[in-house]
């Protein structure tokens, strides 16, 4: 299968990982390594360890790459979308400031997705909602259903009072 033969340090550093790593992470990566001395394919350790073929492969290299300690980082995630930066940031506050009829969107109010759309639009970074409700909340924003009150009818009478500390009353 292409793997060296250990030596008795890397063999002994293996089982410590594999017996008391930190994570089910480190102690799995370790055995499957363990396994690639004693077994004939990657297949094979697949089944054995019930996992993907891909995760035996992707952890083998990563051994061969940097030995013992590799097993221990954490696999980054490779980002499927654009990150956000200060264009994309200024451009949602001048879109909060400006508003949605004078952005040229035909609306009263702004969506998450609208503002989604309209940012893609301005500055060629697609990203979804969530991210658009997070810039929002940087800006100190809430992007959610409007709340109906009649508090200034209620202001019109002439007996309102202003809510006193721990009033229930809107």
């Amino acid at each position: 299968m292409g793997m060296p033969a250990a030596t008795a340090a890397e063999t002994v550093a293996l089982e410590c990982d594999y017996r008391h790593g930190d994570s089910r992470l480190v102690r799995q990566r370790s055995q499957i390594v363990l396994l690639g001395y004693e077994m004939n394919s990657q297949e094979e350790i697949a089944t054995v360890m019930r996992c993907s073929r891909h995760t035996v492969l992707r952890t083998l290299q990563l051994y061969r790459q940097g030995g013992c300690s590799a097993l221990r980082t954490a696999l980054r995630s490779k980002s499927s979308g654009q990150r956000t930066d200060l264009a994309w940031q200024k451009a949602l506050a001048e879109a909060m400031r400006l508003g949605p009829q004078a952005c040229g969107v035909p609306r009263p109010t702004w969506t998450a997705p609208l503002l989604a759309e309209y940012l893609a639009k301005k500055t060629d970074v697609v990203v979804g909602e969530h991210t658009v409700r997070r810039g929002l909340a940087l800006l100190g924003y809430v992007c959610r259903r409007p709340t109906w009150t009649v508090r200034h009818k209620a202001e019109e009478q002439p007996d309102y009072g202003p809510k006193e500390l721990g009033s229930r009353r809107s």
